[in-house]
């Protein structure tokens, strides 16, 4: 088995993540396929996520993307949270999610104040297409056209369209529905089959679709274990040991030289791993909350100190951090704050900078806030 040096292993998690070099904006949508998607349970996470790295990004070139090309699309999968994914890929997302949907992540609707599954799939799921039929709605739209549509107030409707998922999330998942331009500052729900036409999610099945995700997450996110995949995908550990299994073949075992564990690789990709320059000059980035970088494994080794964690991953609240990288790897968290000339980025570093860092920090902070459209920029270094 060969061994890997973790300085070797986050330097190319920053390489595959196109933070160590940026692509180019006509290449928007190649990146985003090779991060398996941006998350995007926060509005700004997604645009953010693209300027770190993509050069000259303009936040209309995601919009256009979306919403005009329609070649990506938005919708829940990975963990429960919304994700923005090739729409070319979209039947393999469906395939690999759709069963851990009824049988984990959406178990809360098994509950008696919930419409039973037969009676949403016969029922409520009819009515929620037929109200979209014309044209995209709002939540509350959709939420009071469908319930006209159903006409019947003694069910236990209520709660089908609550503002953090609801039927709405299980719709996404069984492929009827994915999200469309907003209206104004709220979310807006279509017909997929509206929406994009000419996908067809009966291009693979399960085991396919999720040996198909397992390769492209190894791509970006390898070498990584069973128990990484696990938790970036939100599918079980045995399921991902399993699409493991079923692709060895393909797959290159590597063992971390300071930890002893050991990971798996794309075998293809290991030249590109062994070549890599550890003393090309690495960027100082400024990832946003949720970043993908962030997201990728249970074991944050290559990326983050232990005694660190607690600062960026907040499990009790339900966040994680925007963060500093230098080298690949995380050295402290930032919040903006931007008004309408300035803005304020307040960096909480885990220890302290030397001057070459804070002369780079505040050289992309002027960038970012270029990209937001304010002249004028500050540095607090926080306590």
């Amino acid at each position: 088995m060969e061994v890997v040096a973790l300085e070797r292993l986050t330097r190319f998690y920053l390489l595959n993540h196109f933070l160590l070099k940026k692509a180019e904006k006509r290449n928007i949508l190649d990146v985003v396929g090779a991060v398996c998607g941006l998350h995007s349970q926060l509005p700004l996470t997604p645009y953010s996520s693209l300027w770190n790295r993509v050069k000259d990004f303009e936040p209309q070139l995601l919009d256009a993307a979306l919403y005009q090309e329609r070649s990506l699309v938005k919708t829940w999968f990975m963990r429960g949270t919304l994700h923005i994914v090739p729409s070319k890929d979209l039947p393999i997302y469906h395939n690999a999610f759709k069963r851990m949907w009824f049988e984990h992540h959406g178990r809360y609707m098994n509950t008696p104040d919930w419409p039973n599954r037969e009676q949403r799939e016969k029922l409520i799921y009819p009515k929620i297409l037929e109200a979209l039929a014309e044209k995209p709605l709002r939540r509350k739209e959709l939420n009071d056209k469908t319930r006209s549509l159903l006409s019947d107030e003694r069910q236990p409707y209520a709660r089908l369209f609550s503002a953090w998922g609801g039927i709405l999330k299980e719709t996404c998942y069984m492929g009827l529905t994915v999200h469309a331009q907003p209206c104004g500052k709220e979310s807006c729900f279509t017909r997929l089959d509206q929406w994009l036409p000419n996908i067809s999610l009966g291009e693979t099945d399960e085991d396919q679709a999720r040996n198909e995700l397992l390769l492209k997450y190894l791509h970006c996110y390898g070498p990584a274990s069973a128990q990484d995949f696990a938790c970036w995908s939100g599918l079980l550990t045995s399921e991902a040991t399993r699409a493991i299994e079923s692709n060895l073949t393909v797959l290159k075992p590597v063992q971390i030289k300071e930890t002893g564990k050991r990971l798996w690789m794309l075998r293809r990709g290991f030249k590109n791993l062994q070549k890599l320059d550890l003393d090309e000059e690495a960027p100082l980035c400024l990832l946003p909350k949720f970043d993908s970088y962030l997201m990728g494994h249970k074991n944050r080794t290559r990326i983050i100190e232990d005694q660190f964690l607690k600062q960026v991953y907040r499990p009790v609240i339900g966040d994680v951090a925007a963060t500093m990288l230098v080298n690949g790897r995380i050295v402290g968290t930032w919040a903006g704050k931007k008004t309408a000339k300035m803005l304020t980025v307040a960096v909480k570093a885990f220890r302290k900078l030397d001057k070459d860092t804070l002369s780079e920090l505040e050289q992309v902070v002027k960038e970012l806030g270029a990209f937001m459209g304010v002249e004028q920029t500050k540095v607090v270094l926080a306590d």
